[in-house]
């Protein structure tokens, strides 16, 4: 069981602790050995090709540019195949298992990579590469299995998705105080949508955004029933039993059903969050908070600057537990790459003190990278403020970290939820369609709990 806790996530707000599960900080470790330790093969692999292949929210622009720069600086071309969230994973499985795998491919770290994905089967094992010297040792945990490496997340995993709000719009509605429990935040969205400002921004047309509604207030469950996370990883209880993940869905329901989330979130569209937040039409979406400076600086904006925009977490089920998400989008070298000395430099490349702080200076999402290179963070005092509210027992891991089999339905669960907000499916019918997923994956995995 994952036993990461809050202080050691905020560690990384400052800078990502110099150690990893395999290497340990090397001593004689140096930043140019790091970025040129293999150009000496440079003839060989100039002129080569290597594809990333990911899903479309998981490669930055930032990255992308980076792409081109190694280009520049190798020979070695960067190609990034991207997909929807909804057909990536099942596309992306059958090129592993074909003679057509992508060089370089993207999954989500933590629990499924072993008991699901087995990516030791699939992945190059990137254990005694230069950059572990200066890996976080939390990310590390998460792309390993069995003690041994095979992936980078490149995912800034300091912090995760709360709701972003406009006080400006909150005050106008007559709302002074952040709500801390559900009903006080109906009476807020109520009073928000009676000033003609649709309460909250909810894109479900990407497929994935309206889980993290579920699964990134769920934190409150293991803080509220202490052993029921063992409980479903043991298979001896299930979520259709849980009382309070029945109310969360309810809850959530309720909110959509009500027309807080407006008319259009079966057609609304995660790229277009900052755009509604900037003009007033929105008063709040769950973001990152670094997309507050990608709201202010949208042309949509109507005049808002930072100091009007606050973070809070959505208090469903009176959830007041800060979500703590150690694992992220990482990369991995298919193990029947052709190009697997080029793949092994882009990754030693983007590891460089000089590419992770262009990606935290150019990439909104991004405040920091999991990495030990003296890099400035991007952290502002909004996010500070916000996030030393919290302590060990007032913060939690999320769902798809600390429950197994998970993660790896949430285009499913996505899809549960948006006809559950459309009134065409049930709470009780989501969770039970959770469990049966859940039960499936793990007799695949041959999981002697099921």
């Amino acid at each position: 069981m994952n036993n990461l806790n809050k202080d050691s996530i905020l560690k990384l707000l400052y800078i990502p602790l110099c150690v990893t599960l395999f290497t340990g900080c090397s001593s004689d470790f140096s930043e140019n050995d790091l970025a040129f330790k293999d150009l000496s093969h440079e003839s060989k692999l100039n002129g080569s090709t290597i594809t990333l292949m990911a899903s479309s929210d998981w490669v930055t622009d930032a990255e992308m540019q980076l792409g081109t720069n190694f280009e520049a600086a190798t020979g070695i071309q960067v190609v990034y195949d991207l997909y929807t969230d909804d057909i990536y994973l099942d596309t992306l499985f059958a090129k592993l298992d074909s003679d057509n795998s992508p060089d370089i491919f993207m999954t989500q770290s933590g629990l499924a990579i072993k008991n699901t994905y087995q990516l030791d089967k699939y992945a190059v094992d990137l254990s005694d590469e230069p950059w572990m010297a200066v890996y976080d040792t939390f990310s590390a945990t998460e792309t390993s299995i069995d003690n041994r490496n095979y992936g980078m997340s490149y995912f800034d995993n300091t912090t995760d998705y709360y709701m972003i709000y406009n006080k400006k719009l909150l005050n106008r509605a007559g709302v002074t105080e952040v709500p801390t429990t559900y009903d006080a935040f109906v009476t807020m969205c109520q009073k928000v949508a009676d000033t003609g400002v649709i309460p909250i921004y909810e894109p479900m047309a990407d497929g994935w955004h309206q889980t993290m509604l579920f699964a990134e207030t769920g934190q409150f469950l293991g803080k509220s029933e202490p052993g029921i996370i063992e409980e479903l990883n043991e298979n001896t209880i299930t979520f259709a039993e849980i009382e309070s993940m029945k109310l969360a869905l309810e809850q959530i329901q309720n909110l959509a059903l009500k027309g807080y989330m407006g008319k259009n979130f079966a057609t609304d569209t995660y790229d277009n969050a900052e755009g509604y937040l900037a003009n007033g039409e929105y008063a709040m979406c769950m973001l990152r908070p670094g997309m507050i400076n990608s709201i202010i600086s949208s042309e949509m904006n109507k005049g808002f600057n930072k100091e009007d925009f606050g973070i809070m977490l959505l208090p469903i089920c009176d959830n007041q537990i800060l979500n703590v998400h150690p694992t992220g989008p990482s990369k991995y070298i298919s193990n029947t790459s052709r190009n697997i000395d080029a793949a092994k430099l882009y990754l030693q490349y983007i590891a460089t003190k000089d590419s992770i702080q262009y990606v935290i200076d150019n990439a909104y999402s991004v405040n920091n990278l999991p990495f030990d290179l003296g890099q400035v963070t991007g952290h502002d005092e909004v996010t500070m403020e916000f996030l030393n509210q919290f302590d060990d027992e007032e913060s939690g891991l999320v769902l798809q970290d600390e429950v197994t089999y998970f993660n790896e339905q949430w285009v499913e669960i996505s899809n549960d939820i948006f006809n559950m907000c459309q009134g065409t499916m049930s709470p009780e019918d989501v969770l039970k369609q959770i469990d049966t997923r859940r039960a499936s994956l793990a007799q695949a995995a041959n999981d002697p709990a099921w």
